[in-house]
């Protein structure tokens, strides 16, 4: 394989894709990230025939991307947030995430990502600070129209394409006891 053949993911067209793809966020942590790395979900180093497979890039931050370095267990894999739902694998409790007792591949990605670095607890924690005075103006307001329009506030802020949607879905489901129903939208929610 050439030099160019084996670096085309690299490709900026490829990338801007990708981040498209991602919405601006790591695919592992849900940082928004500004540069980014192009990184394969099964390393090229195991699965060289994947090198340009599109089902096998992702936009991810360097901190994750280092983390998981050449990771590729087949039998034990990590989740893989094109293919599997990380709410079936991770809870996420507030600016932490934990693993689902006995779920070994929300336990792989949780010890080898390091899914509570101080620097993501600290950014999930101001996303929730932020979202706070929201969710208490919604329980508070009297008036339905304008109480329908700030649920439509608060549900927006855990939308797919907003930094750490993931922790600020579990932050509303224990706060409030919304639920995301899988292959949900902006919007959808059942309560």
């Amino acid at each position: 394989m050439t030099r160019e053949v084996r670096f085309r993911y690299r490709h900026r067209d490829i990338k801007a894709a990708l981040r498209r793809d991602s919405q601006n966020k790591c695919i592992y942590c849900e940082g928004l990230i500004g540069f980014g790395e192009s990184d394969h979900i099964d390393p090229v180093s195991a699965r060289p025939e994947l090198v340009v497979a599109w089902n096998n890039l992702g936009l991810v931050c360097k901190e994750c991307n280092t983390h998981k370095s050449n990771y590729y267990v087949p039998a034990e894999p990590l989740i893989n947030p094109y293919v599997d739902e990380p709410s079936n694998h991770l809870i996420f409790l507030g600016a932490t995430v934990v693993p689902m007792p006995g779920d070994g591949t929300g336990l792989r990605t949780y010890l080898l990502l390091k899914l509570n670095r101080i620097d993501l607890i600290q950014r999930r924690n101001l996303r929730i600070d932020r979202l706070t005075p929201l969710v208490e103006q919604w329980k508070s307001f009297p008036d339905p129209a304008t109480k329908d329009l700030l649920q439509q506030a608060v549900l927006d802020e855990g939308a797919d394409g907003k930094e750490y949607a993931a922790t600020i879905r579990g932050y509303l489901y224990h706060v409030l006891g919304w639920i995301w129903p899988s292959g949900h939208r902006q919007g959808d929610v059942a309560s």
